[in-house]
């Protein structure tokens, strides 16, 4: 289920698809296994809606767009492998832009910081 969560949309759905087909041999009646489909994808959706991003993007430094972006470009770029590589790429690229003084202004645009103002020398 972990690595699902990498994919927009779709991975988290075919992630509880396997727990709710167990629940559904295991239990007798099939409002047991609606009962585990409903409570997983409220829990994912929960987590990976709310939760990680407020965690990830603290400890990322990229903007909620900037990765849903990445996400979506490689994606349709590379495919499944693109889904998984597009926010690590995302964060090279980042690093990358903020550790040249010419591309910062770039860093700090797609990171969603605000850059410090510049105070004029009197």
């Amino acid at each position: 289920a972990f690595s699902m969560n990498y994919i927009p949309f779709i991975g988290p759905f075919v992630a509880t698809l396997l727990p709710t087909l167990f629940a559904l041999v295991q239990f007798e009646s099939w409002q047991s296994a609606l009962f585990v489909f409903v409570c997983l994808n409220v829990i994912q959706f929960l987590s990976g809606s709310y939760l990680e991003p407020r965690i990830a993007g603290k400890a990322l430094a990229a903007s909620p767009f900037m990765v849903l972006f990445a996400v979506f470009f490689w994606s349709f770029l590379w495919g499944v492998p693109g889904a998984f590589i597009g926010v690590p790429l995302l964060i090279a690229a980042l690093t990358l832009c903020a550790h040249h003084p010419a591309s910062r202004p770039v860093a700090d645009l797609f990171s969603g910081r605000v850059p410090p103002a510049e105070t004029a020398a009197s």
